[in-house]
């Protein structure tokens, strides 16, 4: 008789089960025993109740599958005399030829038992026993999270003696454990620990890494990792060549509402000999309550070449900084306090703004009866120079009040009418400078009229199209600044300033005078198929301000002409490009973005132009390109390349390649990296890599997993 078939006689049946297999105990305390569910149910006269045909028990989380279970209940014991399989509620599962468990699924033992975790990494035994529902012991094992395919060895095993899997530490021990490739053995270990693939975080090594560099020689990086709590950790890293002894180091923190990282080396090397040399970056941020936000950024190194050389990614300008914000609908609260180290050759720390302070508060208010949107601004700032020396250490500080107004109105037709009208109060002082004013103030009112047609079409394919002509007329009050410029070096015309007021970046300094603006905006935009959108423009002046660098775009009566380009295709293409070009249309300043990412290929690439500009501290003008690309060979095989190229002087300025194989149970990367940049204190190298990773011991998959041959 099949109880499924029958729903009341199956409630009747599970229900005597239960209360059987739970004793006396059960009318009183309910019952603390499997679910167990079968298609026959026979009690014995020795009192055993024999179950088959699809047996299923439950017991908190865990599940067990077989064909006939015989229950013991003088001994509380569960005899599977054939195959079984048990699933726990994390993942896990066992299979096995036979058993004898306890009632409650915890405790027993296992004959010809594989245990796979997270099916990930599968465990063989001989022997397995569960003791106290959280231990479960392996004897003569053979551990793997490779495919198996026609009976030969894995890719890698570990043959051990014993090993013992704690659920609740998530780690496995192993005694007398051998790692084996393709069934040779290659390492032995008296005692290995390892976490299970669960198991994110855990103290141990991590996956090395053999490195070879042509100043450094050929070293090795042994990563060992230290958890300490739930909430912090510490990884130390040895790299150790011929040439270098060198420990790497990141610390990290995670606090209830924030967190720190901090990453650093420290070094001896020949290439320096007996001068420490070390770097040191870190980061923070706290959520203070009430959408305050206090953060902090950290960098400092011993000298120009370190960083670059040893591969740790650093700039020839360091910048050290503690930040606190406030964002609100209508509020916008930021105060700042930076340091900055240059490394430059031809910049000294002496005579660069190395201390700088920044203090922004700005309200926006709705008038409701005149309309539009009021903003007031107030921004402080300081920086100073190091040096005491008249006019190289001078030091300047300002005060910049702002009142702006704006709103904009639909006319008849489409049209659009925009008005906005602004009043500017500075105060500026500068010290140790002779050639300068001590103290600048000046009152600036402003006003700009706005007019745009913006006509929208849709298109038979259901993609919207957008032209807009724009026009804008503005003045500003006063003359120039006189002002040494010392902030508002690097200006440039874009589309975010291209209807501004003023288009300096810093408020040291104010555009004055009669301004003009024409421009045109056109845009597709579709879903499914592609997007574009092109946007043109100019500012005409009636003086000429000489603050506006030469590469500026904004030097003379008539600015360069803005042109800026994007588009994005439905296939995995897109572009994104801007240049300032001059009176004969030929580009001053241009960049340009492309990518491609579809199927196997994922391709990326840069342009970069910029003039000679001494106001900007570019002696030299600048061209190069840059490609990064990913293809997919295979399943398994990954190449990645990048190229960057100097197009002024004709040659390579960096290259690197690599190539990765990864599989359910493996992964390897070799590459090399050729760096071609050569100063006082930078010359040539080559670098190669090699990291070997094995999954399924504390981490995901590698990759997909392998697929076996049949013949």
């Amino acid at each position: 008789m099949i109880f499924r078939a029958y729903i009341l006689r199956v409630f009747s049946a599970l229900t005597a089960i239960c209360l059987w297999l739970a004793g006396p105990a059960a009318h009183a305390q309910g019952a603390d025993a499997a679910l167990l569910v079968a298609d026959s149910v026979l009690i014995t006269e020795n009192n055993r109740l024999v179950a088959e045909g699809n047996v299923e028990a439950f017991y908190e989380g865990t599940r067990m599958f077989t064909d006939k279970v015989i229950y013991d209940q003088d001994r509380d014991e569960l005899i599977i005399p054939g195959p079984v399989r048990i699933s726990q509620a994390n993942g896990d599962v066992l299979l096995a030829d036979s058993a004898d468990l306890d009632s409650k699924l915890e405790n027993g033992i296992l004959k010809g038992a594989r245990y796979v975790l997270r099916k990930e990494l599968q465990i063989v035994s001989a022997q397995t026993d569960r003791v106290e529902g959280r231990y479960t012991v392996l004897r003569k094992t053979l551990s793997t999270s490779c495919q198996i395919c026609g009976g030969g060895p894995p890719i890698w095993q570990i043959r051990s003696d014993r090993a013992i899997h704690d659920r609740e530490e998530r780690m496995i021990y192993f005694r007398h454990a051998q790692l084996r490739l393709w069934g040779l053995p290659v390492f032995y270990f008296p005692k290995l620990r390892v976490p299970d693939p669960s198991l994110d975080r855990a103290t141990g090594f991590l996956v090395p890494k053999l490195v070879s560099n042509t100043k450094l020689g050929f070293g090795i990086k042994v990563p060992f990792f230290i958890k300490i709590g739930d909430h912090a950790d510490l990884t130390l890293t040895p790299f150790v060549t011929p040439k270098t002894n060198t420990l790497e180091f990141r610390a990290r923190k995670a606090f209830r509402r924030g967190l720190v990282q901090f990453n650093g080396a420290y070094t001896q090397d020949q290439l320096i000999p007996n001068t420490p040399r070390h770097y040191i970056t870190g980061f923070g941020a706290f959520d203070l309550g009430k959408d305050v936000i206090l953060s902090f950024d950290i960098e400092t190194t011993s000298d120009a070449a370190y960083r670059s050389l040893y591969r740790y990614a650093g700039r020839d300008r360091y910048g050290s900084n503690v930040t606190l914000t406030q964002i609100r609908r209508d509020m916008f609260f930021k105060a700042e306090l930076f340091n900055y180290e240059t490394l430059r050759e031809n910049e000294s720390n002496d005579t660069i703004p190395t201390l700088i302070g920044n203090a922004i508060y700005e309200r926006r208010y709705k008038l409701p009866r005149v309309g539009g949107d009021l903003s007031a601004r107030l921004e402080l700032h300081g920086h100073k120079r190091v040096s005491l020396t008249d006019k190289v250490g001078r030091d300047m500080g300002r005060v910049n009040v702002d009142v702006n107004w704006k709103r904009d109105w639909t006319l008849s037709g489409g049209l659009r009418l925009g008005l906005e009208t602004g009043l500017g109060i500075d105060s500026n002082r500068v010290v140790q400078d002779s050639t300068a004013l001590g103290r600048v103030n000046r009152v600036t009112p402003a006003a700009s009229l706005r007019l745009s047609w913006p006509l929208i079409k849709r298109g038979q394919s259901g993609a919207s199209y957008l032209l807009e002509p724009i026009a804008q007329v503005g003045w500003a009050g006063g003359s120039p600044s006189k002002l040494v410029n010392d902030e508002s070096v690097a200006q440039e015309l874009d589309e975010g300033n291209l209807l501004s007021l003023s288009r300096f970046p810093a408020k040291d300094r104010r555009e004055t005078g009669f301004v003009g603006v024409l421009g045109v905006r056109w845009q597709r935009l579709h879903s499914e198929s592609w997007s574009a959108g092109v946007t043109l423009g100019q500012v005409f002046r009636e003086t000429a301000d000489p603050a506006f660098s030469p590469s500026s775009g904004l030097q003379g009566l008539t600015s360069d002409t803005l042109l800026s380009v994007y588009a994005k295709t439905s296939w995995g293409g897109a572009i994104r490009a801007r240049g300032l070009f001059d009176a004969s249309f030929q580009p001053r300043k241009a960049e340009a973005q492309v990518s491609y990412s579809r199927n196997k290929w994922s391709v990326s690439g840069t342009y970069v132009q910029l003039k000679k500009d001494t106001v900007e501290s570019r002696t030299a003008s600048v061209a190069e390109w840059s490609l990064d690309a990913t293809y997919a060979v295979s399943r398994h095989w990954t190449a990645q390349t990048s190229l960057q190229y100097d197009l002024i002087a004709d040659r390579t300025a960096r290259t690197r390649g690599k190539l990765i194989y990864a599989n359910e149970c493996l992964s390897v990367g070799i590459g090399a990296e050729r760096r071609f940049a050569s100063s006082t204190t930078l010359t040539p190298d080559t670098t190669y890599e090699l990291s070997i990773s094995l999954s399924g011991l504390g981490g995901g998959a590698a990759g997909p997993r392998r697929k076996c041959k049949t013949y």
